[in-house]
């Protein structure tokens, strides 16, 4: 898995926060930070179309000709699967983005937080690495989706959580895509299948629901509620041993 960082941020102190909490990750291998700068341009220059994953951890408010978010759509512009982290102290700035169509992976928030930096950081690396994965393994994590004489044939991890069906013994299956793939099968049953194809993907957020963690946007524990990245809400035990579940599967922790 090879990853280049790259880090436009006008302000040092900031900048220089950012590179040292970088440290965790960098291996000067595989995963290297290729610059950090004050400079848009020299991002530019940096931006290649090569083996490498390239993550972009862009200061919207730059001091310069141009913002974070039109740079981010050179970069874009360059390597259209670039990832861009927006580093941002107003949160304004989050709908220019939408407006542009930028689809950044993360906002920081200044002042930064470490937790809040480790917790996406280690979001993104986690989705890095299924994707690359995926390139090499292109049939794994394929499931069936049967009902009613139709098939459908879908990747585990474009699953974004299944709910029991009003009629007894089917799934309701939801993708990411938007679709609502009926499956016969129970809750129980589909999730041992899904422990083998994909291990440790799915988790029971509640009697009735799966959830793929990934797609967690935010958990409210005080109403069990979660919501997911598209919108939805899905109820959510107030089990504590499966609330903290679903913790490490956000953060990317297997049980």
């Amino acid at each position: 898995m090879k990853i280049d960082f790259i880090v436009c941020e006008d302000n040092p102190k900031t900048r220089k926060t950012i590179c040292d909490w970088l440290e965790t990750y960098i291996d000067h291998k595989d995963i290297k930070l290729l610059v950090a700068t004050s400079q848009p341009e020299e991002v530019l220059s940096f931006v290649t179309e090569d083996e490498a994953t390239k993550i972009c951890l862009l200061d919207i408010n730059l001091n310069e000709k141009i913002n974070g978010v039109a740079l981010a759509e050179k970069i874009r512009n360059i390597n259209i699967n670039t990832k861009i982290i927006f580093i941002t102290a107003y949160a304004e700035w989050a709908v220019e983005s939408l407006n542009r169509n930028i689809e950044p992976f993360a906002y920081l928030t200044k002042p930064l937080d470490r937790q809040t930096f480790d917790w996406h950081m280690k979001r993104l690396l986690k989705k890095i690495k299924e994707l690359q994965d995926l390139q090499l393994h292109p049939n794994v994590g394929l499931i069936k989706l049967e009902a009613y004489g139709r098939t459908h044939y879908k990747k585990a991890e474009v699953i974004t959580h299944i709910e029991t069906h009003h009629k007894e013994g089917y799934l309701t299956v939801h993708t990411i895509q938007g679709e609502k793939i009926i499956h016969r099968s129970r809750l129980n049953d589909m999730l041992q299948l899904l422990n083998k194809i994909q291990p440790s993907i799915f988790v029971q957020c509640y009697k009735s629901t799966l959830v793929n963690p990934y797609y967690i946007e935010s958990t409210d524990k005080k109403q069990g509620e979660i919501v997911l990245k598209n919108g939805i809400r899905l109820f959510m035990s107030r089990s504590r041993e499966v609330q903290e579940e679903i913790d490490k599967r956000v953060m990317g922790e297997n049980s």
